[in-house]
């Protein structure tokens, strides 16, 4: 089995065209709660967790990108377990990279599905990058981009900057 097709693995960082492009709508990063020391040479988030950002507290009214790590905690997704922590956390505003469009169905279960929020999904799969800097092969899934407004909504340059990427829904 091919592991980047699956979530055995969580060490697939963003690519730095995305971050661009997430940077363009959010600003500074200012916290990242799942990253590593390698992908926050991309990220640049002023600070940053490794994957196990779910233990601790997180910073209030902070700009966030978030791409979570693959994989389960016991019989919950880490994704969802990331995404349940983001939009229960007081935000400026932030971003949630999904490595699959199934991460849609797994958080209908919370009280805020990424339905629920501007989305992108991008026409092409995303090529995400190894720990080592190179790129990856895309993926056999879709990916998704989620913008999640807090103190600040910049729902309408996150629709206009991301819809170069692929297709977006308020």
């Amino acid at each position: 089995m091919n592991v980047q097709h699956s979530s055995r693995t969580d060490q697939w960082g963003t690519p730095s065209h995305i971050l661009g492009m997430a940077r363009e709508v959010l600003g500074q990063i200012t916290f990242d709660p799942a990253s590593s020391w390698e992908f926050n040479d991309n990220v640049q988030a002023a600070r940053y967790w490794t994957k196990d950002g779910l233990t601790g507290p997180w910073p209030v009214g902070e700009t966030i990108w978030c791409n979570p790590p693959g994989g389960k905690s016991g019989n919950r997704s880490m994704a969802a377990l990331f995404w349940n922590r983001l939009v229960n956390t007081h935000i400026r505003h932030a971003m949630f990279m999904a490595f699959s469009l199934e991460q849609m169905q797994t958080t209908q279960s919370s009280a805020k599905s990424i339905l629920d929020f501007p989305v992108c999904v991008p026409r092409r799969r995303i090529a995400f990058i190894r720990p080592d800097g190179s790129t990856g092969p895309a993926p056999s899934h879709s990916n998704v981009i989620v913008y999640v407004p807090g103190s600040l909504d910049m729902t309408d340059k996150f629709l206009s900057v991301f819809s170069k990427l692929g297709a977006v829904k308020r």
